[in-house]
């Protein structure tokens, strides 16, 4: 992490990792990282999605970002994200076998988050590969692996929610505020299908595709 005030190197990383997001004043941006003025003269680079790079303010306004601190030996970086589910994801990945945060910040910079959970719940590894230095292996294996903590995350596997349980518990529903979209996002979207005998996992893949083209 670039510009690393001297009052946060006293401080341990896992003290650090706490951090849950910043808010300053953009002094600079580039295609993947972001310098922010976060007070006291400390400025702080922030590796950013590509994805959300263009919906940053401009040069000289103030921003916030949610945050996820990756500590090394001997280096510490800072990724930041628009939204939670861009955030929650990025931490899904950087847990999957062999993905590293730069390839997960690499997936993200290539399909926002609505479109990457979308290619997770359609096994679409050919969407996921698209991003740089991803390879198709690398891709299945990142559907293989979220697929399993999605459903483990809202505690029940889609496919076992019967559909006239769904006034009572919608795991659908369930399904997309675990990805971070609120109650009112998610149940709009859903809403909007007309089919009452879909299965719940293609609900979901139809409503964060609904989610994403309206971004």
């Amino acid at each position: 992490m670039s510009y690393l005030p001297k009052p946060l190197q006293a401080i341990s990383g896992a003290q650090l990792s706490i951090i849950s997001g910043i808010e300053g004043i953009i002094e600079s941006k580039s295609a993947d990282s972001v310098l922010i003025r976060v007070g006291n003269g400390f400025i702080l680079q922030a590796n950013v999605p590509a994805t959300n790079i263009k919906a940053l303010p401009d040069i000289g306004e103030n921003v916030k970002l949610l945050t996820h601190l990756v500590v090394r030996e001997d280096d510490l970086q800072l990724y930041g994200f628009t939204t939670e589910q861009g955030k929650k994801l990025f931490q899904m990945l950087i847990g999957v076998s062999q993905v590293g945060p730069k390839a997960a910040l690499a997936v993200l910079s290539a399909l926002e988050p609505s479109a990457l959970a979308s290619s997770i719940i359609s096994s679409d590894a050919t969407s996921i590969s698209r991003a740089q230095g991803v390879g198709k292996r690398t891709a299945e294996r990142i559907i293989l692996e979220l697929k399993e903590k999605l459903e483990k995350e809202i505690e029940i596997p889609l496919s076992s929610i019967p559909q006239e349980a769904r006034v009572e518990t919608d795991a659908a529903l369930q399904w997309l505020m675990a990805l971070g979209y609120s109650g009112i996002e998610a149940r709009q979207a859903l809403s909007v299908e007309r089919d009452p005998n879909l299965p719940n996992d293609e609900r979901v893949k139809r409503a964060l595709q609904r989610m994403g083209s309206s971004q």
